[in-house]
């Protein structure tokens, strides 16, 4: 193991003090004879960084955490704008980096880990004799030292050498290889490629970036090995027993050991000590050698250290790495928050500085030009409703999936051309014309023969509308079952604005939603040519300008910006900062041919209010269920409920027909939607 700062000093009574000095920055030194510099005092930094990893629980499970979310998914590229000849290359770079027949992947996680480690790493590039790249190795950071200005690296396993009991001293001699820096001025032979992260003040070798909390990692080491020995030797010796009436021969206190240990003993080992006093004047005393409440002190030392650790790591929720702590639910919207920060905060920037990396080398494999990228993890995957699938399959592959055979085939071509025409029309003057269809000319347009008489439902009042109903257990939870049934999940939509709204019928929200819907229409197109006019123009002159809500507007100008209809740029002027937004030339044009942004918006629902212990166990378990339901959900939600699900606010509240939750309506727009439009 590597030489610890823990010193300890004995205060007197058995108080021992514990010293944790500073983990001070390593010095890089130059000595004479020797080519390369010392990285470290005893050229042992990079050693004593390992033991770190290899001994603190936390620690090690963040650094291997943040290699799986740096990696991701592995490499990939753009297969759709590189040529068929340019793919072959790329993949045959991608599944044998070197002729030990290691992929790209495998050589990226090394270098991954080492990164995380060190904040730097070492590629082994091997060039051919065309001047191209042959093989790209992995070389293990703790066996390179560099010279003053990283022209010529040192490859050894004997810069210390260990001892079978994991310690490890310096070798002063060791037995090195020698290559050059990575130049593409010189494409021959074998050369090092160093890549490490810039540090202020530091130029030669690379320092770590939790150094912060190197000092707590070694606390989190002490701790275990502190609880290790206390296990091993039966935990402490909490009672000493004085004999005070005369010393016993060896013979005979051995004879009283054994017998305090038939009686006391156990397999755990002794918890008592003995001792044997001159003393005749004195009873026998029994000292307690406990340390007030030791248990409660290790436990918030053990808190604190985890929380120094977390902050030296820029770790803001330990829960992505399979730490639990204090406050956290670990539900799948808490996860996927905590993802999306940290991927944001840690995670890109060194993925980006992978990519530029190994994008620059593909370059020197056959002249590869097109960049490589890394695909990003995903901690919880989507889960698709069974409406979303529904949506999705066919009518056969839902009567397979229900044990049904493939449904007649029958000539629906004037249904066909009564939906068409349906679809033609503008959503208001199109939901006007589906009011006015009776249910069997409904059934009719989509091949269903019409309902018997009495099979269509009627949607009842609320029975607490018509007598003050009190909703059972029961009856909650069977209503619960089937608003688990429809709907999406609200993380599958992106929510562009919403309003809290209270309705009495189906007829006030169809014209909420005809109203919702109308605003949004030819929503890009006006906001190009009001751009196409003063690429200036502010967010809210917009949302002024076209009578919407700012929110709506910020959402459509990165819908715009991702598709590369607009292009923008931040200029100061006079200290101030002002935002361009230029539209590309065609832009409008463009968005007419393309598939409008507008025509995947939709009004959908959630039912909203306090998440707290006062909840009714309905209201609980919908603010569980987390989903967002379409008109047409909410419906069919009725039908099988038997009554306005408009009006259902979870039951009777200190003496009110209704609780404190309500329905709140959002103008939405599909995620994965949004992402097929580039």
């Amino acid at each position: 193991m590597a030489n610890s700062d823990l010193k300890t000093t004995e205060m007197g009574n058995g108080v021992v003090l514990l010293h944790f000095e500073d983990a001070a920055q390593p010095v890089f030194v130059e000595k004479k004879g020797k080519p390369y510099v010392l990285y470290g005092e005893k050229n042992d930094y990079p050693n004593y960084l390992l033991y770190l990893y290899n001994n603190s629980a936390k620690h090690s499970a963040i650094i291997n955490g943040k290699v799986d979310y740096v990696c991701g998914k592995g490499w990939v590229y753009d297969k759709e704008s590189t040529p068929a000849d340019q793919q072959a290359a790329i993949n045959q770079f991608l599944a044998i980096a070197n002729a030990k027949g290691e992929s790209l992947n495998e050589v990226t996680e090394k270098i991954a880990l080492d990164m995380e480690l060190f904040n730097g790493a070492y590629l082994q590039v091997v060039w051919n004799l065309l001047g191209e790249i042959a093989s790209v190795y992995h070389v293990d950071y703790t066996t390179v030292r560099s010279n003053k200005d990283n022209t010529e690296f040192y490859v050894s396993d004997e810069w210390v050498k260990y001892s079978p009991d994991g310690t490890y001293r310096t070798n002063n001699n060791p037995v090195y290889k020698e290559f050059g820096a990575f130049n593409t001025n010189l494409k021959k032979g074998t050369q090092i490629l160093y890549i490490k992260k810039y540090h202020p003040g530091i130029d030669i070798y690379t320092l770590p970036s939790y150094r912060g909390s190197i000092t707590w990692i070694e606390v989190d080491i002490e701790i275990g090995n502190y609880h290790l020995n206390n296990v091993k030797g039966g935990f402490f010796v909490n009672k000493l027993i004085n004999f005070n009436n005369g010393k016993p021969t060896q013979e005979e206190q051995g004879k009283i050991e054994k017998m305090f240990d038939s009686k006391f003993g156990g397999v755990r080992g002794r918890k008592y000590m003995l001792a044997f006093n001159a003393d005749a004047t004195k009873a026998a005393t029994v000292l307690d050698l406990n340390v007030a409440e030791s248990d409660k002190l290790f436990d918030q030392l053990n808190k604190t250290t985890q929380q120094e650790i977390f902050t030296g790591h820029r770790i803001t929720s330990p829960i992505l790495f399979g730490i639990k702590t204090e406050g956290q639910l670990g539900g799948r919207t808490e996860i996927r928050e905590a993802y999306e920060a940290f991927q944001n905060i840690y995670v890109n920037g060194r993925q980006q500085w992978l990519e530029k990396v190994f994008s620059m080398l593909i370059k020197f494999k056959g002249g590869i030009a097109y960049p490589l990228t890394i695909q990003r993890t995903e901690p919880i995957s989507f889960e698709f409703s069974e409406a979303i699938q529904s949506q999705n399959m066919t009518q056969d592959e839902i009567r397979e999936r229900i044990g049904l055979p493939p449904a007649e085939k029958k000539d629906n071509s004037a249904a066909q051309e009564t939906i068409n025409a349906i679809n033609s029309l503008s959503p208001l003057v199109a939901n006007k014309v589906l009011e006015n269809l009776t249910s069997d000319e409904l059934r009719a347009l989509i091949g269903l023969k019409p309902a018997p008489t009495g099979s269509i439902p009627n949607t009842q009042p609320l029975p607490q509308q018509q007598n003050h109903h009190h909703f059972t257990q029961e009856e909650d939870e069977k209503d619960i079952e089937v608003f688990a049934q429809f709907g999406v999940a609200k993380t599958e939509r992106t929510i562009l604005k919403s309003k809290k709204v209270i309705f009495s019928s189906d007829e006030e929200e169809k014209t909420y939603f005809a109203d919702e819907t109308k605003s949004m229409t030819n929503l890009e197109s006006n906001i190009l040519e009001l751009l196409n006019k003063d690429p200036y123009t502010t967010q809210q002159i917009i949302a002024d300008t076209l009578n919407i809500d700012v929110i709506v507007v910020n959402n459509v100008l990165r819908v715009l910006e991702s598709q590369g209809q607009i292009v923008v740029t931040h200029e100061l002027n006079n200290g101030d900062e002002t935002i361009k937004r230029v539209p590309i030339k065609k832009a409008t044009k463009e968005a007419a041919k393309k598939k409008p942004f507008t025509k995947t918006i939709e009004v959908m629902y959630s039912y909203e209010g306090p998440y707290d212990n006062r909840n009714r166990a309905f209201c609980h378990k919908m603010m569980e269920l987390d989903r967002l339901y379409s008109r047409y959900d909410i419906e069919r939600i009725s039908d099988k409920l038997g009554y306005s699900v408009w009006a259902r606010r979870g039951g009777w509240y200190d003496g009110r027909p209704y609780c404190r939750h309500h329905w709140e309506a959002h103008v939405v727009v599909d995620k994965q939607v949004v992402n097929n439009l580039n």
